[in-house]
């Protein structure tokens, strides 16, 4: 009967979902579905839950992954059979076959409850979830992140965080149970601090899951009065739920905390960066130098508050002594460009001012050799004081006409008295 389903649907062109689920389901009936797949053209979701998908039966999926690039879903849902090779056969071809995957869902079988956690690992080890890890950071493109095994420890969640982190990154659901604790879920909130897409977590079994790491992601998530400038800076602004599921008893994780945590969710609508932003600056708006704002942002500072708080906000703002030093003492881009410049020309001006002053003093050293010389050829003069009047004497306009010689004491002309004195 499910050769001749297998045979019906060949070449149907509306099919774009195939769910295949139960025990019945193995390598036989995926023999009879290998046509329909490998020809078809529109199937953009494949199903396998609680089937006998194993390694050999996934084979014969390569053809399938690896020419469909419409794929978008892959569900493999407690499958007992699907180990470390079965992943990387499956994922191997779908990167292949360059398909924009967008939700992507695989799960240990029997690992519903908590008491699941507690005894051998799945059929996926550590190996296994650092495929999927890899082919995750690989597809830019998945928006529904479902991993459910045992064997996702604080190591996997590392690797998932530093996805979540990135500047691409598009997933907006992760739901994650496993081995993992605190230091799995602290990378997690360090990853919320620069991601811009993730709508909701889902933590479903986990170990050794403490206040700690739930208060990470609480500092992250949600803002209140006493948040720290430096927090809301690094605050996520689009998560919207948290959902913190069973743990093995002892209960790490106090009440308060899940309650803490609920409450996130039940926050409607969800604060926004520039809600945040203007909470806290319209509480401390007449002392903001601790915000270390530049002068390029003052702008947009003065632009802001006018338009979250009007003329009287503006009015605290600039009035107040506290803000001062962030909206007048930093200089401006142009103004330090030209401070470098006048800097430059005042060290060349001083070089300059050096290099006159040390000239001048040269030529008064060489006048004094001059005038020295002039007296040696001149003769012997006993005193000082006449031939300096003797000189000065004739070049004083104003009254050489009313001179007298001072070696034949004749008055006369200033030509005439200097003939003399030659």
């Amino acid at each position: 009967s499910f050769r001749a389903f297998g045979q019906i649907i060949v070449g149907a062109k509306s099919i774009e979902s195939v769910v295949l689920e139960g025990d019945g389901v193995g390598h036989e009936q995926i023999v009879c579905l290998q046509k329909f797949l490998y020809t078809n053209t529109t199937l953009r979701g494949i199903n396998f839950t609680d089937t006998k998908l194993d390694r050999s039966s996934s084979m014969l999926l390569t053809d399938f992954l690896s020419g469909n690039s419409l794929l978008r879903v892959l569900d493999l849902s407690s499958n007992s059979g699907v180990d470390d090779d079965s992943i990387e056969t499956v994922l191997t071809a779908i990167s292949l076959g360059g398909s924009q995957l967008s939700s992507l869902n695989i799960c240990d079988a029997h690992f519903d409850g908590v008491e699941d956690l507690i005894g051998d690992n799945g059929s996926i080890t550590t190996a296994g979830v650092r495929t999927i890890t890899a082919f995750i950071s690989q597809t830019p493109s998945l928006v529904t992140i479902c991993l459910k095994m045992r064997s996702l420890n604080d190591e996997g969640v590392r690797a998932l965080s530093d996805v979540i982190g990135g500047k691409d990154c598009k997933i907006s659901r992760l739901e994650i149970s496993g081995t993992f604790g605190d230091d799995g879920m602290q990378c997690i909130a360090e990853a919320l601090k620069s991601n811009r897409s993730l709508r909701t977590i889902d933590v479903g079994n986990s170990l050794n899951l403490s206040d700690a790491a739930c208060h990470a992601i609480l500092e992250v998530a949600s803002v209140n009065a006493n948040t720290s400038w430096k927090q809301i800076m690094a605050s996520n602004n689009t998560l919207r739920s948290i959902y913190l599921k069973s743990q093995p008893p002892p209960l790490l994780v106090s009440q308060d905390i899940r309650n803490a945590l609920r409450n996130i969710t039940n926050v409607d609508p969800i604060p926004t960066l520039k809600q945040k932003v203007w909470q806290h600056l319209d509480s401390n708006i007449e002392d903001l130098s601790y915000t270390k704002l530049e002068s390029q942002h003052m702008p947009h500072l003065l632009s802001f508050v006018t338009e979250r708080g009007g003329i009287n906000s503006l009015f605290r703002l600039i009035s107040s002594r506290n803000n001062i030093p962030i909206l007048f003492s930093h200089p401006t881009p142009e103004r330090q460009h030209m401070e470098s410049i006048m800097n430059k020309i005042a060290l060349e001006n001083a070089t300059l001012r050096a290099m006159l002053e040390s000239e001048r003093k040269f030529n008064d050293n060489l006048y004094k050799e001059n005038n020295s010389l002039r007296s040696l050829y001149e003769g012997d003069i006993a005193d000082d004081e006449t031939v300096a009047t003797t000189i000065v004497t004739p070049l004083l306009p104003e009254v050489a006409q009313n001179r007298r010689c001072l070696c034949c004491r004749r008055g006369g002309p200033l030509s005439k008295l200097w003939e003399c004195f030659r």
